[in-house]
């Protein structure tokens, strides 16, 4: 059902999704800027998709459709987080919809400060979307992190994602996609593909199971580009499911994007070790393929 409300109290012009991230604190900056560009938003009744739009006090704000919100936070870190504490090193299981870290845009919870609460000074390694499950490393400092980073810097970290897509699409039962990255200049927290210019950027993957209307799909990434699975999977027309920037956020209660494990070679622990978070029970594909 709309919804219709005047805009009061401010100062000046002040742009549209700003207005709206007051109106609807339960929802994300992403959920605002997205519900603006779906042209679901009318500022005295004219359709408006431009989330830098400036609006005064007076103007009749419609929004067709509420934002999606976003998911309940935690207030500390959960011990079946935890897949291995070895020393210096923190292998977390990160749940979907928890930050990795703290942002300057938001006052919710994040991995970092929970797990920094639960063990100390910590160091988060490397981070995922917020919407995105599954392995992280975080640090309690010293060696460890010269020798982490050498090892990345080396190709020799192996990352194993599970994704869960549209189908049919133009993936191969496996392959590899190599597309260079670059942000977009029509949605500035979003990525596409580039003939030229940008980052290049390497995907190597495995259908492991499908059905009709999805796919299961094991993916290694060779480089980390940002929303770099995302993107590579929409260009071959299989979007994951649930991703509210590349696909259709109604098909999944969730972004189905796993970080399902990480090996380590040698060099850190002293032998080469796998660690796995196991997938979710969303991802139930050995049931369904």
């Amino acid at each position: 059902m709309a919804e219709h409300f005047a805009v009061s109290g401010q100062t000046g012009a002040q742009r549209l999704d700003h207005v709206l991230r007051a109106r609807y604190p339960q929802s994300g900056r992403q959920a605002i800027q997205q519900l603006i560009s779906q042209r679901q938003v009318l500022v005295n009744g004219r359709t408006v998709w431009l989330a830098s739009w400036q609006v005064y006090n007076g103007d009749v704000i419609t929004v067709l459709s509420s934002p999606a919100v976003l998911p309940p936070q935690p207030a500390v870190f959960d011990p079946a987080w935890l897949l291995a504490d070895a020393g210096d090193l923190l292998v977390v299981n990160k749940p979907a919809g928890l930050l990795s870290e703290p942002t300057r845009n938001t006052t919710r919870s994040s991995l970092l400060d929970l797990a920094c609460a639960r063990f100390g000074r910590l160091t988060l390694f490397h981070r995922l979307d917020r919407d995105t499950s599954g392995v992280v490393l975080l640090t309690r400092g010293g060696a460890i992190n010269a020798l982490l980073t050498q090892a990345f810097q080396a190709n020799l970290v192996v990352k194993e994602y599970v994704a869960v897509v549209k189908a049919p699409n133009r993936l191969a039962q496996s392959g590899e996609i190599a597309a260079r990255l670059r942000p977009s200049p029509r949605r500035r927290d979003c990525m596409e593909v580039t003939m030229q210019g940008g980052q290049y950027a390497v995907t190597r993957y495995t259908v492991i199971a499908s059905t009709g209307d999805r796919a299961w799909v094991q993916l290694f990434p060779e480089t980390g580009r940002q929303h770099q699975l995302r993107v590579h999977l929409a260009h071959l027309d299989a979007p994951i499911l649930g991703d509210r920037l590349y696909g259709d956020v109604a098909s999944a209660p969730r972004l189905m994007l796993h970080a399902h494990a990480i090996t380590l070679p040698a060099t850190i622990l002293g032998a080469e070790r796998r660690f796995t978070a196991p997938l979710p029970s969303e991802f139930l594909w050995e049931k369904e393929g």
